[in-house]
């Protein structure tokens, strides 16, 4: 046969079983393991709820971010989502608005009419003279148009921003109002345009039917051409009050119980209704008056605490800082935010916003913190109610397990002490080892002698308890003269272990040695081979 050949099929006879002894070893450990570790669980019964805990945490925890991130993400897109309808929706209003305005400022009849009237600027004293054809050609060709688009007054103003007719005849002559140079100059570059809410400088009627200055007002504004050269020679101005339609499409966004969406201004001032009115009465922001309303007389100003909770600020509210949310709009950037701000209340909330630059004015969308996370701070509730419920039992538990096992003890000392094991009499120690303990005893009832050896009840543990039987379980397989035999193996009531064997009589080495001296050697020898 060839040598090579031979080696090599030695070599993988050899490899094929070199593995065998380190798989029985790893399956031996790994079996081992795992039996202590069920004894353990099975035999420690307060580790359970201590497991269950920690892994509700976990869960907890891990359900906590998901939820947490998942509301996170639906409430900012809701937001945006709401704030950007209302913004567009407001933006569509605009331009209708606009576009009514620039077809009357178009229409052939109030053309004609305005023109006499921006050709030669009229006055006060004007008016009172008998003829005012003018005027109410104009007033009669605007009424109809008027009525069926809710206007409340209108103005025409020339190139000077001269007023030249007018709803209000308080208005005619005046010059360069400064509430209305913005919007004017806007529309006389040709352009039509629509002015955010102000204070009427017009004694207008309030809520009660009272005439009072300074009523919320908004314009729309289109230019008035020249027929033949088309060029901008005035401006049709229509009031509106925004306490209608304006606020009423706000007002459709709000959400829940909390939520709310209002426009304001470059001033921070807010220029549409809120839905907190009485509220803001009773926390002092608004006057305590019948007809107090939010709309041009909040500012959206942090006064620094929650004001609802009892919070009084230090300062007055011009001087306090523009909240998270107006600061940013009026910076010119829409955003939002859903890690919470205070809002003009003080109160946290989430929103989302978005300026308008071409009407210089911003929209918000707010919720109350509160609100927004209530889905997680119940889940939060319902866990910590779980959690707290567990940790109680495990307490519990391991409370009565000490005292189980303090009571156990007691009682196997007393067995011990009573020197009654079993069916067995304990009579004199032995011997004692790392484990366990060797009486001399004998059978209660057969009066046979035997050798009792016990776990040493402060030793007792899962590993102990293994080795102990593996001890008995092998001992009894022994089949040799030098070996002894085991009679019984049990445990009392009281739980202590023990294993009852043959008991002979005779002198250990160390008294062999100790009354005769040191051996010959050959019967060390001969002691040796019957020990191996």
């Amino acid at each position: 046969m060839n040598p090579l050949k031979r080696f090599r099929s030695t070599n993988r006879g050899n490899s094929s079983q070199h593995p065998k002894p380190h798989m029985t070893w790893a399956s031996r450990s790994i079996s081992n393991s795992l039996s202590r570790t069920s004894g353990f669980l099975r035999t420690q019964l307060w580790i359970w709820p201590i497991i269950a805990v920690l892994v509700l945490g976990s869960v907890g925890v891990l359900t906590k971010s998901l939820v947490e991130s998942t509301i996170r993400t639906n409430l900012s897109s809701g937001l945006q989502s709401l704030v950007k309808l209302e913004s567009a929706m407001l933006e569509k209003w605009f331009l209708v608005q606009q576009a009514n305005a620039e077809q009357l400022a178009s229409s052939q009849p109030v053309r004609k009419a305005a023109y006499p009237l921006l050709a030669t600027p009229a006055t006060q004293d004007q008016l009172d003279s008998p003829d005012q054809t003018p005027h109410r050609e104009l007033q009669k060709h605007l009424g109809h148009a008027m009525t069926s688009h809710h206007y409340v007054g209108y103005f025409v103003a020339d190139s000077s921003q001269r007023i030249v007719a007018s709803s209000h005849r308080t208005l005619i002559g005046q010059t360069a109002i400064p509430e209305y140079r913005d919007f004017l100059s806007t529309c006389l570059d040709g352009k039509p345009t629509i002015s955010p809410p102000f204070a009427s400088v017009l004694a207008l009627p309030d809520a009660t039917g009272r005439l009072r200055i300074g009523q919320p007002i908004m314009y729309v504004c289109a230019p008035i051409r020249d027929e033949e050269t088309f060029q901008v020679i005035g401006a049709l101005a229509l009031q509106i009050r925004p306490e209608h339609e304006f606020t009423g499409i706000l007002q459709l966004g709000h959400v829940g119980a909390t939520g709310e969406t209002y426009a304001f201004n470059v001033d921070g001032v807010m220029v549409s209704g809120s839905r907190f009115d009485e509220e803001l009465i009773l926390l002092g922001v608004l006057p305590d008056q019948e007809d107090a309303e939010s709309i041009l007389n909040v500012q959206l100003r942090d006064p620094g605490g929650n004001l609802r909770d009892g919070f009084r600020p230090t300062q007055r509210r011009s001087a306090m800082p523009l909240t998270r949310m107006a600061e940013r709009a009026i910076a010119g950037t829409s955003g939002i935010d859903v890690d919470g701000y205070r809002d003009f209340r003080g109160v946290p909330v989430v929103g989302a916003w978005e300026w308008l630059p071409a009407y210089k004015m911003g929209v918000a969308t707010e919720i109350e913190l509160a609100q927004a996370f209530r889905p997680l701070v119940i889940l939060r509730r319902t866990y910590l109610t779980l959690f707290a419920m567990l940790l109680l039992s495990s307490i519990a538990i391991f409370g009565f397990t000490i005292a189980w096992a303090r009571a156990r003890r007691e009682a196997q000392k007393a067995t011990i002490e009573a020197r009654h094991l079993g069916q067995y009499r304990l009579e004199e120690k032995l011997g004692e080892g790392a484990m366990g303990i060797v009486y001399r005893g004998h059978h209660a009832m057969m009066r046979r002698p035997a050798a009792i050896k016990m776990l040493n009840i402060d030793k007792i543990n899962e590993e102990s308890l293994v080795r102990f039987e593996r001890e008995v379980q092998i001992t009894c397989q022994l089949n040799h003269p030098n070996t002894i035999a085991i009679y019984d193996y049990g445990r009392t009531p009281e739980g202590v272990f023990y294993y009852a064997m043959e008991y002979i009589e005779g002198i250990d080495l160390q008294t062999l040695v100790t009354q005769y001296g040191p051996q010959p050697e050959a019967r060390v020898i001969h002691i040796l081979r019957q020990i191996c």
